[in-house]
């Protein structure tokens, strides 16, 4: 995993648990007797398929281009240092765009900020392809990560928008399973793609494969923002398919629910409203340990193939394969995860006397921490450890599978 992140889901999470309980207090939304949201369990996976495969290249981007920082160093006639600039300056960004596109997604609906997000992607990493000089790729590079990062935040507030909370644990791992795959196939993709065919063809695949999920996003993603659409039954932000349906029909009861403010101000406003949580000191708490943990996690991914190519004398494809094993940790942890946190919630609810698990049959006392959080304190606890043992692992010079192992069962 790389700069997406544990930190933005979860503060994202905050504000999705907020901000469902404030919908369902306004008067204009369907009552409680209504489903909570309209799309069926198809559609849902849709839904989520999507936004999974849209959170998978700010990840992506970012370990995709490891392999070639030496090989780009050269053709730029630059330093190393240089180009780790572009890798500085992509997590910057990295993480502080999803707070500006969350705010708009807030205001004008999820689906016009995948859209404009992956066109500003893809438009970047085409540039990048073609770049000449330094100063091209240091400036695509932060609109490359500007336009990419935006599809985890927005992504954990459509899964917000379509589930109740007693299966959004198991979306929301879903959602993560996108986000992991990139450090997943991104070292081992990358280093094949420059020594077969030269560096630019990594921006070139990025192109290839983020069309692909533009189209998807166009034709297949409905709006889900419940300022617009409630439980999606009223007419915002449509597909080509809803605008064709609405003006056969013209059903005039398919009008949007309340139209979303333009005004460049609201956005600023509504970021500065996410900023709040941090004055929580369990919100804060929270965005320490994990940002710690993150950072870690970084330090080990970003130096994994100096150190294994220094302590173990492995060659670029070889170091490229080590990638695989904290990919697929990271890829199966993150579905498992979510489902120990249903797992969870049911057995909270289920000692609270909660059968029937809709929104509406939730306690206001109900301990969405304790089911959320309190499996966190191992979880946290095992990656110190490992992180450690994993150091003196390589410090010792031991058995190359031993690190290996370790980086699976860490992430």
């Amino acid at each position: 995993m790389s700069g997406h992140t544990k930190d933005t889901i979860l503060s994202e999470n905050a504000h999705i648990e907020q901000a469902a309980v404030e919908e369902d207090e306004e008067e204009d939304l369907p009552s409680v007797l209504e489903p909570y949201s309209i799309f069926t369990k198809r559609k849902k996976a849709v839904i989520v398929g999507i936004a999974s495969c849209s959170a998978l290249f700010s990840p992506l981007s970012s370990n995709i281009y490891y392999p070639a920082i030496e090989v780009i160093q050269k053709d730029m006639h630059t330093t190393i240092n240089m180009i780790n600039l572009t890798i500085t300056m992509y997590m910057v960004f990295q993480g502080i765009s999803p707070s500006f596109w969350g705010s708009v997604a807030d205001l004008w609906g999820r689906r016009p900020v995948f859209i404009a997000t992956f066109f500003i992607y893809i438009a970047a990493c085409t540039g990048l392809a073609c770049s000449r000089n330094y100063v091209t790729l240091l400036v695509l590079r932060m609109l490359q990560s500007f336009g990419s990062s935006s599809a985890i935040a927005v992504g954990a507030g459509t899964i917000g928008d379509i589930s109740t909370p007693s299966e959004r644990g198991g979306y929301m791992g879903i959602l993560s399973m996108g986000m992991m795959l990139g450090p997943l196939i991104g070292p081992f993709l990358g280093g094949v793609l420059t020594s077969q065919l030269g560096w630019r063809w990594i921006f070139w695949m990025l192109v290839i494969m983020a069309t692909t999920v533009w189209i998807a996003q166009i034709f297949f993603l409905p709006e889900t923002l419940r300022s617009l659409v409630g439980n999606g039954s009223l007419y915002a932000n449509p597909t080509p398919t809803q605008f064709i349906r609405h003006h056969e029909k013209e059903e005039a009861q398919a009008v949007t629910h309340r139209q979303p403010k333009k005004s460049v101000l609201a956005v600023f406003k509504q970021m500065g409203k996410s900023l709040i949580y941090i004055k929580e000191k369990d919100v804060l708490c929270v965005l320490v340990c994990n940002s710690a943990d993150f950072a870690g996690l970084h330090c080990v991914l970003s130096s994994i193939g100096p150190l294994f190519a220094s302590v173990y004398g492995l060659d670029e494809l070889t170091v490229g394969l080590t990638f695989l094993s904290p990919g697929f940790g990271a890829f199966l942890g993150s579905y498992a995860s979510g489902r120990v946190m249903d797992w969870k919630f049911k057995q909270l609810a289920k000692a609270m006397g909660m059968t029937e698990l809709r929104r509406s049959d939730l306690d206001p006392e109900f301990p969405i921490e304790k089911a959320r959080l309190s499996l966190a304190w191992y979880f946290g606890i095992a990656f110190n450890v490992l992180l450690i043992a994993y150091g003196w692992c390589l410090y010792c010079q031991v058995h190359i599978a031993i690190p290996i192992v370790i980086n699976f069962a860490r992430t």
